[in-house]
């Protein structure tokens, strides 16, 4: 069918995908000029709402096409024909398409087994096939025709993005659930075992399925014993199945990492509550181009899987066209080859102000680098098959929405990944810590802990669970309760909605925190007052248990709740214990000597607002799931119970603690910092506490 603009949507779109520009008339499209038109089929699933988002993005480049043409005296335009890739008889439509001579190029087959049917005839017919699979075998078997375009790098690369996830996570073992009797699991199951191997990951098992054989693979999976399994999926109801079996799973089920077939709107709209938590990776938009805040500004959703790829694919097809039109004699593989070789200069990125830029660098003969909404269109220059360099996603569903953790990518020669704030580590985001002062610390003569969830209602579960599970981890380590103080509200164990009463979880099939736990003290009977005083060390008839240190006693302060910028919550109260609070608490803490050392681990949003200004004490250190403008973020949803069971810094402290009691407090902050994605893990205070590369968490963790 033929794509219309209404002139009010492109009057709207103006505002969102194009560069500011001044008055002059020239700037504005004119419908009256001659029109190269080409027609593009476009073979993508329509289902499930699908075929609204791929609408949209011909909707954006139509309107950034007009304005790359301005200043010419013609204008392309690209007539697209929607075909779905789920219902149609793709061998068919191949046939069709592949003798028809109004046909320019084909874009589609999202699906590695349809794409791999269609290239099947269109490769070798000489149609230009522009695809959104990533099956290493496709790239084998159509590369060598020069009409396969792969927008994105094959999975090869989005296996060894999971497993580097796995091991910047700090995970040791990993396993895998495919199918390994289809196109899109084989790369998966052909390449996993020897890049982890080559990551110094041990293998804990290939668990291949055919069909309806998942539940039985995911079922082994859940009780491998790996740290970590990687699931790539088949088909969205699959998604479904692998969660099923990991929520009924027993104790130390594997963190699942899910394949880009969990990505997509299409996923949330068919799974509903069972999406919330799922996460992967899936190749997407640089963040840098700006692409997927203009979708979602303008239309009010998030752009699906491929969207960046799509739009990409139709914006060179335009090139093309208008480069013909200034080469005749060139074909449209030629053509594309010489765009995407450009290397003159850059003309900016994907919206209507760049493309003009590129439209008239080809017209003077120029050869500009050209840059899309997924990032550099560059490709290999012997094959020209697949694009050089991808962004992957690392998604969440939260809230009944994807939300976007971090980016990742391939450098092209090893492969490694780096977070989206790795980019930014060195410069702006990542402490260094030097040899530190040297501090003399009296011998070490005895341990305390004061833990305090701050939060109550069976929707803050996670914070009375990550308490309970800090409580339970010192108790095993040789604290007793006469060492431990614990603040929690207990309204969790035997709440109407919990359906096992008297057990609280911090992961699916975990032991029960709230087993003997001895509590201290409930939040509705203290205020953040009664906190400070116990802190401080400063018994009162409300509080008559308190922190009672000395010269020789390492205290560990463990805090999880809720935060706003300058502030823990206490329950209802946003100002609960204050930045000014906090220091005058400290100061008395010291003025007593009351302590050795002091280790503090707050997870609460915008942590580091409470703790950036307690500096100047000798002894202590202050760990903060956030900076001072941060939220920090939940971790493992059970959709069983409808709420988020721990929270990330947490569960990797935890982690870490559990498995390395003596990591170094510089090794378990870089540790906390990689793996706590979403937020910035801060230190305050290092320079008073003394050299973190020698100094142990074995002499709070170990009595």
């Amino acid at each position: 069918m033929k794509h219309k603009l209404l002139i009010l949507l492109s009057g709207l779109l103006c505002v969102i995908v194009s560069s500011c520009s001044d008055d002059n008339v020239n700037d504005e499209p004119n419908f009256s000029k001659p029109t190269i038109e080409k027609t593009v089929v476009v073979v993508l699933p329509m289902e499930n709402g699908l075929s609204d988002h791929w609408k949209r993005i011909f909707t954006m480049l139509s309107h950034n096409i007009d304005q790359a043409f301005s200043s010419q005296e013609k204008t392309v335009k690209l007539n697209i024909e929607y075909h779905d890739e789920s219902t149609e008889n793709l061998v068919e439509l191949a046939e069709q398409i592949s003798v028809r001579e109004d046909v320019y190029a084909v874009i589609g087959g999202l699906y590695s087994s349809s794409a791999k049917t269609l290239a099947a005839t269109l490769c070798r017919t000489g149609v230009t096939f522009m695809t959104l699979a990533t099956t290493e075998e496709l790239v084998r078997a159509f590369a060598s025709t020069g009409n396969l375009w792969a927008m994105t790098e094959t999975d090869i690369t989005q296996s060894e993005v999971l497993l580097s996830k796995v091991v910047n996570y700090g995970g040791r073992s990993v396993g895998l659930i495919a199918n390994g009797n289809d196109e899109y699991g084989k790369t998966f199951v052909d390449w996993f075992a020897f890049q982890a191997n080559e990551l110094g990951l041990q293998v804990k098992g290939l668990y291949t399925y055919i069909g309806s054989d998942i539940a039985e693979s995911a079922t082994n999976a859940a009780v491998s014993g790996a740290d970590y399994v990687i699931c790539v999926p088949s088909h969205i109801t699959d998604i479904g199945v692998v969660v099923d079996k990991f929520n009924a799973a027993g104790a130390n089920v594997p963190r699942l990492l899910f394949s880009d077939m969990a990505y997509g709107s299409d996923v949330i709209d068919q799974l509903g509550q069972k999406a919330e938590g799922i996460e992967g990776v899936c190749f997407g938009a640089n963040p840098e181009t700006g692409f997927d805040v203009s979708y979602r500004t303008f239309f009010g959703t998030d752009p699906t899987v491929g969207a960046a790829q799509l739009y990409d694919a139709g914006m060179l097809l335009s090139y093309a066209v208008w480069y013909q039109e200034l080469h005749p004699d060139t074909t449209l593989r030629n053509s594309l080859r010489k765009i995407v070789d450009g290397r003159d200069f850059n003309m900016g990125s994907w919206m209507g102000e760049d493309m003009r830029n590129v439209i008239n660098a080809l017209s003077r003969g120029g050869e500009p680098y050209v840059r899309g909404a997924s990032g550099w269109l560059d490709f290999d220059s012997k094959v020209y098959t697949n694009v050089l360099s991808t962004i992957y996603y690392n998604y969440k569903v939260y809230d009944g929405r994807y939300l976007i953790l971090d980016y990742n990518t391939a450098d092209g020669g090893n492969r490694t990944d780096a977070t989206l704030a790795g980019w930014n580590w060195k410069a702006t985001q990542m402490q260094e810590f030097g040899a530190g002062t040297s501090i003399s610390y009296a011998p070490l003569t005895g341990h305390q802990a004061l833990i305090v969830a701050s939060s109550t209602g069976w929707s803050n579960y996670r914070h009375q669970a990550d308490a309970l599970a800090m409580y339970q981890l010192l108790k095993e380590h040789g604290y007793t309760d006469d060492d431990i103080i614990l603040i929690v509200a207990d309204d969790i164990a035997e709440h109407a909605n919990n359906p096992e009463k008297g057990v609280i979880r911090v992961k699916h099939g975990g032991e029960n925190v709230y087993a003997d736990a001895k509590i201290d003290y409930r939040l509705k009977d203290l205020g953040p007052h009664d906190f400070c005083n116990i802190l401080a060390g400063k018994p009162t008839e409300k509080t008559p248990t308190v922190i009672e240190g000395n010269e020789g006693t390492n205290l560990l302060l463990f805090w999880s709740g809720h935060g706003t910028p300058g502030a823990f919550c206490w329950d209802e109260l946003a100002r609960g214990v204050t930045p000014e609070m906090m220091q005058d608490t400290l100061s008395q803490l010291h003025a007593k000597k009351g302590y050795r050392k002091l280790a503090a681990f707050v997870e609460t949003c915008y942590s580091g607002s409470v703790f950036e200004g307690s500096t100047g004490f000798p002894g202590m250190i202050f760990y903060t799931a956030a900076n001072p403008n941060e939220t920090s973020k939940a971790d493992i949803f059970n959709t069983d119970l409808g709420v988020w069971m721990s929270n990330r810094f947490t569960s990797t402290l935890i982690e870490n603690l559990s498995n390395k009691s003596v990591i170094s407090m510089r090794d378990l902050y870089n540790r906390l910092f990689i793996n706590t994605v979403g937020s910035h893990v801060m230190v305050y205070n290092a320079e008073k506490y003394g050299n973190l590369y020698n100094s142990s968490m074995d002499e709070f963790i170990n009595p």
